[in-house]
């Protein structure tokens, strides 16, 4: 895929392109990942379907980088996306965001729902927040002094996972600003988003898995429960971690794939009963 870069406001943001079909799809990783992250869900969504645009988030890959740590915040990525979206000329997508992206693109629906046809939290960080122990941000940044820099589960294990994805994942979180770690790391503890989430009207997936243990799934469970009845949909898969887009590629591509579609048809019968 080819590096793209736009400007969404103060901050140059890199971001890629795969497919040509009518369908639009915006891919947002987490907290200390990457696009990179993304490279088994792609190979896995056909080409004349849709046209998928994988950003990277400030901080991230190639994107530019800001000195704060107030900079690297869920409310921060999500007027980031805004800015990508309105540079970008998109309108009637689905938005999909994993882990701390979970939290950014439901922040980006809760305030532009209307410029998305379906949204979709895959193993979300949890948006009703939780606390961080003490010295937490000591820690971290012990941590980050290290010559390997934190992992987390980004579903190395999985068999088909090649050297090269986990050297250019880890490559990509070795060069994060200290800044994106604890800007990051502390903007997820204060999220109060899940009451909110009954504000939102359009289709919205849910993907989980049961044995995440950075989220949990009664975090995934319960931003299901609070979403509107209506318009929520569920996919948990079982015996995997936090990273079904690394781990399982081909399930989590077609549910996306099927749910797009679904959200299209929804959207093309609105349109037409206007």
């Amino acid at each position: 895929m080819e590096s793209k870069f736009v400007q969404a406001g103060p901050v140059r943001l890199q971001y890629f392109e795969h497919g040509h079909g009518l369908d639009t799809m915006v891919l947002v990783h987490g907290y200390a990942s990457s696009a990179e992250i993304w490279r088994y869900t792609l190979e896995n969504l056909p080409l004349n379907r849709f046209q998928v645009i994988v950003l990277n988030n400030r901080g991230a890959g190639e994107s530019g980088r800001t000195p704060n740590e107030e900079d690297y915040t869920v409310e921060t990525f999500a007027d980031d996306l805004f800015n990508v979206v309105e540079a970008l000329r998109l309108d009637g997508f689905t938005l999909v965001g994993h882990s701390m992206g979970g939290a950014a693109v439901a922040q980006f629906a809760l305030k532009h729902q209307d410029r998305i046809k379906g949204l979709v939290l895959m193993d979300s960080a949890p948006l009703n927040g939780r606390p961080l122990n003490d010295g937490w941000e000591e820690e971290l940044r012990q941590a980050l002094g290290n010559p390997e820099p934190p992992q987390g589960d980004m579903g190395f294990n999985a068999p088909h996972v090649t050297e090269d994805f986990k050297q250019a994942v880890m490559a990509d979180i070795a060069r994060n600003p200290v800044e994106r770690f604890i800007g990051g790391r502390r903007s997820m503890a204060g999220l109060r988003l899940r009451e909110r989430l009954r504000e939102i009207n359009v289709p919205t997936l849910v993907i989980g898995c049961d044995r995440d243990t950075t989220v949990g799934i009664d975090n995934i469970l319960a931003d299901y429960q609070a979403l509107p009845e209506a318009h929520r949909h569920l996919q948990i898969y079982h015996g995997f971690g936090h990273s079904p887009n690394v781990e399982v590629p081909r399930e989590v591509g077609d549910a996306l794939d099927r749910f797009s579609s679904m959200a299209w048809d929804l959207d093309q019968k609105a349109k037409a009963g206007r």
